[in-house]
């Protein structure tokens, strides 16, 4: 059964001079329109932000995320920053009270649920490819490599090892 997030992973890797993004974003009142996906190089003072991601979110859909600068996103470290054409690199599906965030309730990817554990992850999608933990030994994130997708699965937890947020973002 197809859900939202598969109606949204199709725009990983999409600019903001994607129509059908635009529209889908505009729609499901992530954004006002197109102008809201523009990144802002300087602040009100007018002192360059050196920024180059632009970070949009709904936190009572818990859903966040990233856009990020055509420079960065295709790794053009000779191209300046002109904040005009950004690209959907990540997203984010929150639980309950992260970041103040509402949790997100439109269907998790592959099934998933935030009361899972760390075990149940690695039995439905394997050994992930990055694994990182806290001082004190917690585990802290897991990333995997989504075969047959354009884009990397992972999860974040909280020190007490409970599933904080989701998340798929383009591979780099």
């Amino acid at each position: 059964m197809k859900n939202f997030i598969d109606d949204l992973s199709v725009f990983l890797g999409k600019s903001n001079q994607d129509v059908n993004l635009i529209n889908f974003f505009v729609k499901n009142n992530f954004i006002k329109d197109e102008k809201d996906i523009k990144l802002s190089l300087y602040d009100e003072d007018g002192e360059w932000l050196d920024e180059h991601d632009l970070y949009i979110e709904n936190h009572s859909k818990g859903l966040s995320f990233i856009f990020t600068d055509e420079a960065f996103f295709l790794e053009n470290s000779n191209k300046p920053l002109l904040g005009e054409i950004l690209y959907l690199s990540t997203i984010f599906f929150y639980n309950e009270g992260v970041d103040d965030f509402s949790k997100y309730d439109l269907g998790l990817p592959f099934n998933l649920h935030f009361s899972m554990k760390s075990e149940d992850l690695v039995s439905l999608l394997g050994e992930p490819m990055l694994i990182r933990s806290y001082d004190n030994g917690n585990l802290l994130t897991q990333r995997w490599n989504v075969v047959n997708e354009q884009y990397d699965f992972f999860v974040s937890y909280s020190s007490v090892a409970e599933i904080e947020l989701m998340g798929l973002t383009v591979p780099h």
